[in-house]
């Protein structure tokens, strides 16, 4: 599997690197998130002092790794371009099976906990993912120009190949968008720099996230991450509606093989005891408000209106 450096494979770190991004730069159709990816994982492997040259040695260090099979896949995909490079695509590496794993579903206290715990511009964005289901990414690049007033909707540019999809909000979400800073034709972004910036915002939620963990005593906020609210609405869509295809236009998914997660979830949830947030509303304002946050009627009483929703 070994094969004899070259030159050009004999470089310092540095310029392997920047021939490795010219290379993937130079093929057609990959993302700057997947370039950004590879290139780490290529990095990861210098750092180590591993001779790239040698694939038995690639071989070796990923079989005797601790990292799970996941982060192999990714590092043996970057290898592969980089043997490419090289002139040695034709060297076979093993494959490293991905775990299939089931995302965490939080209650949804757990994330009002921490959506009303951040500051205005975090506060907003989070309550986006939880109410459209929109992927971080596409929340991070939505423009001015995305927020229809009269409808109260978002429009969002897709990712990962799905389809386009334009989603209600809540009147609060509304306002709480408005009143954000108009620095940029973007809701969020500063400079474009979608990936850079989205990385650097998700860290500071991840602190945010674990004081608030820390100072709540509850070790499940820890396990919230920016998708936690893509999963748990989508899983709550399905409780609510047993309704497969509605979640799949809801999410933007082309193909339904990437829906069928959250029948699964939502039928634990269902075998679980059913418990409820109760609340009233005494005015028409009171009632507005609640169906704004997904709480549906139950009966009236003396004149007092009940209304209830899944925890």
């Amino acid at each position: 599997m070994g094969s004899n450096p070259t030159p050009r494979t004999l470089d310092e770190p540095k310029s392997v690197l920047a021939n490795y991004i010219n290379f993937l730069l130079s093929k057609k159709a990959i993302k700057q998130s997947t370039i950004k990816r590879k290139v780490r994982a290529i990095k990861s492997l210098l750092k180590r002092g591993i001779n790239l040259c040698d694939a038995d040695s690639v071989v070796k260090f990923l079989n005797e790794s601790e990292m799970t099979n996941g982060s192999k896949d990714i590092t043996v995909n970057a290898y592969k371009d980089y043997l490419r490079m090289i002139g040695l695509g034709n060297i076979k590496l093993p494959e490293f099976r991905v775990e299939d794993k089931l995302p965490f579903i939080p209650i949804e206290t757990e994330l009002d906990a921490i959506t009303n715990s951040v500051r205005m511009k975090m506060s907003t964005f989070l309550r986006i993912l939880k109410e459209t289901a929109c992927r971080p990414i596409e929340a991070w690049k939505l423009k001015w120009l995305d927020l229809d007033l009269t409808n109260r909707c978002l429009t969002f540019t897709p990712a990962k190949y799905s389809n386009a999809r334009k989603m209600k909000i809540s009147e609060r979400t509304l306002h709480m968008t408005l009143s954000l800073p108009r620095k940029t034709a973007y809701i969020f972004s500063l400079n474009g720099r979608f990936d850079e910036e989205l990385s650097h915002f998700a860290r500071n939620y991840q602190k945010t996230r674990n004081r608030l963990a820390n100072k709540l005593q509850n070790p499940r906020l820890r396990q919230i991450s920016l998708r936690t609210f893509r999963h748990w609405k989508a899983t709550m869509l399905y409780y609510q509606t047993k309704d497969i295809l509605y979640v799949k236009e809801f999410l933007g998914h082309k193909s339904i093989k990437n829906t069928l997660k959250y029948v699964h979830l939502a039928n634990a949830l269902s075998n679980q005891e059913d418990a409820y947030i109760c609340k009233v509303a005494k005015t028409v304002e009171d009632a507005t408000q609640l169906i704004e946050q997904c709480f549906d009627y139950v009966t009236e009483i003396e004149g007092i209106r009940l209304f209830r929703k899944r925890k």
